[in-house]
């Protein structure tokens, strides 16, 4: 299965990130009226979207227009199935690459990709959106938690730290502190 990742505006501005091979899909996300770095290693293909991190509930504080969208998710579904179908790695970024990228990496990793172990704390509007367009069904009462994992109605999904048996306190092998 291809892989796919989640970084931050830097990670690909730098090339601080995996080797996705010269075959891999960028998918860049950005804040409305910013611009996107200019990636330090080559890629395929690269996809531009511009849409703020904010959840449903921040539709009146900011309008729908600023907001990830229907045809947003059409578009990114469409391009995750693509690079399936082609055998292709995804890298995707958007900010900090946690929240945004995170929901798009959590939904792909549902579709069959292999997610690379960074930490992801996906943005809810992204998240829901990507599995309504596949026809899946989600909690619509889940909730990110401040520990970093979700809330749903069915209970406490796990930390992405617990999800890949890391520690999450105490002394790590090395005998320092893990900072989570």
């Amino acid at each position: 299965m291809p892989k796919i990742e989640n970084v931050s505006w830097d990670d690909v501005k730098h090339g601080w990130h995996t080797d996705m091979g010269d075959r891999a899909i960028l998918i860049q996300i950005a804040d409305p009226a910013t611009f996107f770095p200019t990636p330090a290693k080559v890629f395929y293909e690269i996809q531009q979207f511009e849409f703020l991190d904010a959840e449903d509930s921040d539709v009146e504080r900011f309008g729908e227009d600023a907001l990830f969208s229907d045809g947003d998710a059409e578009i990114i579904v469409a391009i995750l199935q693509r690079a399936l179908r082609e055998n292709r790695n995804v890298l995707v970024h958007c900010h900090a690459g946690i929240c945004r990228s995170g929901a798009v990496v959590e939904v792909a990793s549902m579709m069959g990709f292999t997610p690379t172990n960074r930490y992801r704390q996906p943005n809810l509007r992204v998240k829901h959106k990507l599995m309504k367009q596949l026809g899946w069904t989600y909690d619509s009462e889940e909730q990110i938690s401040s520990a970093g994992g979700s809330i749903s109605s069915g209970g406490i999904l796990m930390p992405y730290a617990e999800y890949l048996d890391l520690p999450t306190k105490g002394p790590s092998a090395s005998g320092n502190d893990v900072p989570f």
